[in-house]
């Protein structure tokens, strides 16, 4: 669970990835967490959540690429749009490059599952209303 600011609201999580560049290829696990204030990337550290192989497999990857919580402020987020492929999501930002996550319906589900569908295309919609009801 990410640590909420003073005030702030948690609306909504997924389980998620960041993604390698264009690819549909996942670097770190975690959760995308979205509050009504910003968007979370929180990566599972080892012995955090999951079974046992979810939380060795990324788990361990994570705390030897030493990846730490990032945020967007939802302020600074232009667009949220689902990408080719099941799982892909981009978030377009008024500063620069967008980042791409992966969203997942469960821990050790590929990327190519269609079974994400849904979960992905429900943060699109979340992030898009909570990135509105911000700019208002």
């Amino acid at each position: 669970m990410t640590d909420l600011w003073p005030g702030e609201t948690l609306v909504s999580q997924w389980l998620a990835a960041t993604a390698i560049g264009s690819l549909t290829a996942s670097r770190t696990g975690g959760r995308l967490v979205l509050t009504d204030r910003r968007l979370v990337f929180k990566p599972m550290k080892l012995g955090e959540g999951g079974g046992f192989l979810s939380r060795t497999v990324w788990g361990l990857s994570n705390s030897i690429s030493g990846l730490d919580d990032h945020y967007l402020a939802l302020t600074d987020v232009l667009s949220v749009r689902a990408e080719d492929g099941a799982s892909r999501l981009s978030v377009h930002l008024r500063t620069g490059a967008p980042r791409h996550y992966l969203i997942f319906h469960r821990r050790m589900t590929t990327v190519f599952s269609a079974k994400n569908s849904p979960y992905r295309d429900d943060a699109v919609a979340r992030i898009g209303a909570a990135v509105a009801a911000a700019s208002d």
